[in-house]
């Protein structure tokens, strides 16, 4: 099967965080200025361990914290104060994985700590491929969901057939709630891009592939504070995230000659085989979701990031949301049901309340998500949404076959 392989250039436009699902604490970092530098685990016991009462004392310190003050276990201040080694960057570069730099925030609480972007195994920040694909993927069903027919027929046609809950506080009624949700998500899927079939190798983009990133270099990493617009409470998150102006190359590859009709899935899908099409698919839906995100009170700064970027996004150069802080409307298709049926997008909202994420900050349906992540400041001013990047064809594509 002929494959051809486009060489595409991702620019950083606003912070990005990919999570690796690692939190880093202050028990597992050294501080030495504005710089974190992570510690490795076994270069750490092997240092401790040149010195044996160095490892008792160690030992002796954190048992000793966690009965006094657990949120006093930090290693900077054992270095500092139980040590007495007033250089901890000198330690830093014999124990560390990485470093990070603090950038326009403060340290975060010991037992807060961050959130730790995804690495490879040299510890280089990269975009996996499936957070990429992902992100091409919910295009694609949006894409294929700008039908009236479809939109009714695939999503809030089922949706209207769900339950709603008689009681949001029975655990197992509002479980069941959950599991319809996401089989109306599942079907949904199936139907637009596996041709009804639960199988994945049905599905169409089998034949679209896209490799990871090539790794950033370490100084376009920098540890951020996030948190909400439009609420009181506290939202502080501390993130590795990739520093605008950022850029990597990835791989995206298609098999235009797919035997779609074989599989079941309708011919008129091969448009979406094509890396023009796909493009302009991509750009077509960050313009639906910018529009509405500039309607957001934003402070200023922001709104001025969102009219940037709706600037530069072309059918030839698309934009394209990935990893953590899109939001609700950002990782799922709900946002053109609010477009097009708003009055149902607020039925569906009701209804699915118990089963929401956000149920504890109470879910207003006609206004849902009111929330809004942003990039700080060290003073807590907003300054970036989260997640955009910007894609464009580096290289003709080569030709090959399976």
């Amino acid at each position: 099967m002929k494959t051809l392989c486009y060489t595409l250039t991702l620019e950083v436009l606003t912070p990005v965080h990919v999570g690796s699902g690692e939190t880093v604490y202050a028990l597992e970092y050294l501080r030495d200025g504005n710089t974190l530098h992570v510690v490795h685990p076994d270069r750490w016991t092997n240092w401790l361990e040149q010195q044996p009462e160095r490892a008792q004392r160690y030992i002796d310190w954190v048992e000793a914290t966690l009965q006094a003050d657990p949120k006093k276990l930090a290693l900077t201040g054992f270095v500092r104060n139980r040590l007495k080694i007033a250089d901890p960057g000198a330690v830093a570069k014999q124990v560390r994985r990485y470093a990070v730099q603090m950038e326009g925030c403060y340290e975060p609480p010991a037992e807060r700590g961050f959130r730790a972007h995804l690495r490879d195994g040299q510890n280089r920040a990269y975009l996996p491929g499936s957070s990429l694909k992902g992100a091409i993927r919910t295009a694609l069903l949006e894409d294929i969901l700008l039908d009236e027919h479809n939109l009714n027929r695939l999503l809030i046609q089922p949706l209207q057939q769900v339950q709603a809950v008689s009681n949001p506080n029975e655990r197992r009624e509002v479980n069941k709630l959950r599991q319809a949700l996401r089989g109306v998500w599942q079907r949904m899927e199936q139907e637009a891009l596996r041709g009804g079939k639960q199988k994945a190798n049905y599905d169409l983009l089998r034949f679209v592939l896209v490799s990871d990133s090539e790794p950033f270099a370490p100084d376009m990493v920098s540890l951020r504070l996030v948190r909400s617009e439009g609420t009181n409470r506290n939202t502080d998150t501390w993130i590795e995230a990739i520093r605008p102006g950022a850029c990597t190359r990835f791989t995206l590859c298609f098999q235009p000659d797919a035997p779609l009709a074989q599989l079941g899935l309708a011919e008129e899908l091969d448009a979406y085989l094509q890396c023009e099409t796909l493009l302009e698919v991509l750009a077509e839906r960050a313009e639906r979701r910018l529009q509405p995100e500039q309607a957001y009170p934003y402070p200023p700064a922001v709104q001025k990031v969102l009219e940037d970027l709706l600037e530069r996004n072309r059918p030839d150069a698309p934009l394209l949301c990935v990893g953590w802080g899109q939001g609700y409307l950002g990782t799922t298709v709900m946002g053109l049901v609010q477009d097009e049926q708003p009055k149902e997008y607020q039925r569906q909202i009701e209804k699915m309340k118990p089963a929401l994420p956000r149920l504890g900050q109470g879910v207003q349906p006609s206004r849902f998500p009111k929330t809004r992540r942003a990039v700080r400041d060290g003073q807590g001013s907003a300054l970036f949404p989260l997640g955009w990047v910007q894609l464009r064809v580096e290289e003709a594509p080569e030709s090959a076959s399976d």
